[in-house]
């Protein structure tokens, strides 16, 4: 090798190199959206580090790099997700549409990347109940700390029905031991823990369904183009085939 093709050798992997730093140092330049998670089993969840995994956690990923962004997670109980969104200390929440508490401090995507459906569980002998209604007066167990999306929040509930699990394992085995005549619980974390319990005949009845979205905290001054540039990242995935609606 003649010294001048080593001067170009050594030219090309200079600048090889300083591409790389480039493109790492353009990537580190995206802007930053804390990004609320909560605990919801198979969906998303806190792995073993304490990092926020699952495939919701992966969708809402792909969107944000597609739209321009990168996310730092941040997992809190959902009431801390509603008063985060409200006051700014988060960003984002890859949630649900039309709660209630947070209308008026959100933007939320058209959008839909999974819903939520709302079961009341029991055994399969017990009476499906026909609606929301048909719960009042009944022995109910419930997630501490779930807010149901507002759903139960109309009910005419006695506290001297209600039994509180701290969760979803635990509300099983309280619903097998006869703690309770329903369950009001989310289909996918039960699904995700019910084969520990072999002898619970269990049926799952839909009570109540929500739309999946982006949500996006409206104390960030950018909020109404960022929401748009997620529906739109969102599309153009979806499109192309390289994402799929969570179900």
């Amino acid at each position: 090798m003649t010294r001048l093709t080593l001067v170009f050798s050594f030219v090309g992997l200079a600048m090889l190199f300083s591409n790389v730093l480039l493109a790492s140092e353009t990537d580190d330049q995206r802007p930053v959206l804390r990004t609320g998670f909560i605990e919801f089993p198979p969906f998303k969840y806190a792995d073993a580090d304490g990092n926020a995994s699952g495939p919701l956690v992966e969708l809402t990923e792909k969107v944000a790099a597609e739209a321009g962004y990168q996310l730092e997670w941040v997992h809190l109980p959902i009431a801390r997700v509603y008063l985060y969104l409200e006051n700014g200390n988060i960003d984002l929440w890859p949630g649900v549409a039309g709660i209630p508490q947070i209308q008026n401090f959100v933007y939320e995507s058209t959008v839909t990347p999974m819903n939520v459906v709302l079961y009341a569980f029991h055994r399969s002998y017990v009476k499906p109940p026909r609606n929301l209604k048909a719960l009042e007066g009944k022995p109910l167990i419930l997630i501490n700390g779930f807010t149901y999306l507002g759903a139960l929040r109309h009910l005419a509930l006695d506290d001297r029905d209600l039994s509180y699990a701290p969760d979803h394992e635990s509300a099983l085995r309280m619903l097998e031991l006869g703690r309770g005549q329903y369950l009001v619980d989310y289909d996918a974390p039960v699904q995700a823990v019910k084969h520990e319990f072999p002898d619970l005949d269990l049926t799952g009845t839909p009570i109540f369904k929500a739309r999946g979205a982006f949500v996006l905290s409206r104390s960030n001054p950018d909020a109404k183009i960022i929401v748009e540039q997620f529906d739109s990242a969102y599309r153009r995935l979806v499109e192309s085939g390289r994402l799929e609606t969570l179900h």
